[in-house]
């Protein structure tokens, strides 16, 4: 029975991997298994046996459930652009009040920390550009992204990659995996050293300094919102911006209601 609910726990937390706006992690913080899988996969050859029986059941959700959303939201991109984006600007902005009670700064550098945190997806939005979005290197990359906005809590991943104009990429992947197997392959083998290493690091930070690991969120959390205000493009009329405005709040108190 414990198995379902967590398998049920990892369907809730896939979901939320593949919206952008709604962090993964931050719905695992919610129901409460995220510092325990965080403990688990860093010490897992103490106690293979337990730590497989505990993460198995949420990852296997988490695989699932982004399997059978992926396609969803591609035919909503695809057919809605606006529509989905204003609401996915929702979800994001939504997540801000929450976080923003966990930053504090005591000092200048700290400000500078969130600056560089704040610039980041755009130097990488550069950095993207200079590398083709189906090299292995770059699918490798994407793995490795995935993983790591899966485990640091408040960071969307999707919302990255969109900044990084490769939601539909990793999309494709994710609703089709055996489509291209080579492609599935180097992504799934970022995600899996992702996964080791960005666990690691996060256990590391939190126990050395929470503070600076939450300024780091919020540097991010920031900058995905500006860039995708950015990209979504001119109102053409009062009544479009009325229906956009509608999506964008229904958004917004949704991710309020679960970031709570």
């Amino acid at each position: 029975m414990e198995s379902l609910f967590l398998f049920l726990k990892g369907i809730l937390i896939g979901i939320g991997k593949i919206i952008p706006g709604v962090s993964g992690s931050l719905i695992a913080v919610l129901l409460h298994v995220y510092e325990k899988a965080i403990f688990s996969i860093n010490h897992f050859r103490e106690n293979p046996k337990k730590c497989f029986c505990f993460l198995f059941p949420i990852f296997l959700g988490v695989i699932v459930s982004a399997v059978l959303f992926s396609n969803v939201l591609l035919y909503f991109l695809n057919h809605f652009y606006t529509f989905t984006m204003f609401f996915f600007l929702g979800l994001i902005l939504g997540t801000v009040p929450t976080f923003q009670k966990e930053v504090h700064f005591f000092s200048f550098p700290q400000f500078i920390l969130w600056g560089l945190s704040f610039f980041l997806p755009f130097l990488l939005t550069v950095f993207s550009i200079s590398i083709s979005s189906r090299s292995f290197f770059y699918l490798f990359l994407l793995g490795f992204i995935d993983a790591a906005t899966m485990i640091i809590p408040g960071i969307s991943g999707t919302a990255i990659f969109i900044m990084l104009g490769s939601y539909e990429v990793v999309l494709s992947i994710i609703g089709n995996p055996f489509g291209n197997m080579i492609q599935t392959f180097f992504f799934a083998l970022g995600m899996f050293f992702g996964v080791i290493l960005v666990s690691r690091f996060v256990e590391y930070v939190l126990k050395r300094n929470r503070n600076l690991f939450y300024i780091v969120i919020d540097g991010l959390l920031w900058s995905s919102i500006i860039y995708l205000f950015l990209i979504v493009g001119n109102i053409s009329s009062f009544f479009s911006f009325l229906s956009y405005f509608f999506f964008f709040v229904l958004g917004f108190f949704i991710s309020l209601f679960f970031s709570k």
